[in-house]
This record gives structure tokens, C-alpha cells and sequence, in this order.
């Protein structure tokens, strides 16, 4: 798994150097998320949810030029990163409390690279 701290670095130094990496597709999402609740007393309910939905897509595809060109390779590379980061914590104090947590994180990415 990797780390944050190494998918953001390399996201910045990309970010940093345009010019290096002309032909590259870089793509980044972060999502930090912090829910705290506390209850005191008797009879209370907490209710916490929590949804995080990402959809990233690249697609590339070039030209082969001419004819004679057999060959054909989209130039440059495909990045995407993705850090999700949630923290959710209930602190209940009393008799007869509910407390229902639901957390769903769903991350979609897709990368294509062809040629005609």
C-alpha cells in the first residue's frame, strides 16, 4: 500500500515540473475526513455517515504518423494517486444509548492509452 506522503511528493514534484513531463497525464485527489460526537446522558442516539465517491479517468491515444510507421507508443506516462483519509470517532457517556456508524469509501480509476 502506499503511503500518503510518498503518493502527494510524487504528485508535487509533477506539479513542479511542467516542462519534464510534457506529455504526462497526472491526476490527484485527496479527501480528509474528521467526524467526532459525544453524548452525554441517557436515551440518546447517534447517527454518523459518511460517503466518499471519486472517479478518475484518463485516456490517451495518438497518431502513428504515416503508413510506414509500424510502430506506435503513446509517449509520456499515466499518473493518478488517490488518498482517502477518514477518522470517526463516538464517545458515548450513559445508559441505553445507540450510536450507529456507517463509513463507505468508493474510488474508481481508470487509465486507456492506444493508437490508430
Amino acid at each position: 500500500m502506499l503511503k500518503k506522503s510518498l503518493v502527494l511528493g510524487v504528485l508535487a514534484a509533477m506539479a513542479m515540473a511542467p516542462a519534464a513531463f510534457a506529455n504526462d497525464q497526472v491526476q490527484g485527489n485527496t479527501t480528509v475526513t474528521d467526524i467526532n460526537v459525544g453524548v452525554v446522558g441517557n436515551g440518546n442516539k447517534t447517527s454518523v455517515d459518511n460517503t466518499t465517491n471519486v472517479g478518475q479517468y484518463q485516456t490517451k491515444y495518438e497518431s502513428r504518423g504515416s503508413r510506414y510507421h509500424r510502430s506506435c507508443r503513446p509517449s509520456g506516462n499515466q499518473v493518478q494517486g488517490n488518498v482517502t483519509d477518514t477518522a470517526i470517532s463516538t464517545g458515548v457517556v450513559g445508559n441505553r444509548n445507540r450510536t450507529r456508524v456507517s463509513n463507505v469509501t468508493n474510488v474508481n480509476q481508470v487509465q486507456s492509452a492506444g493508437c490508430y
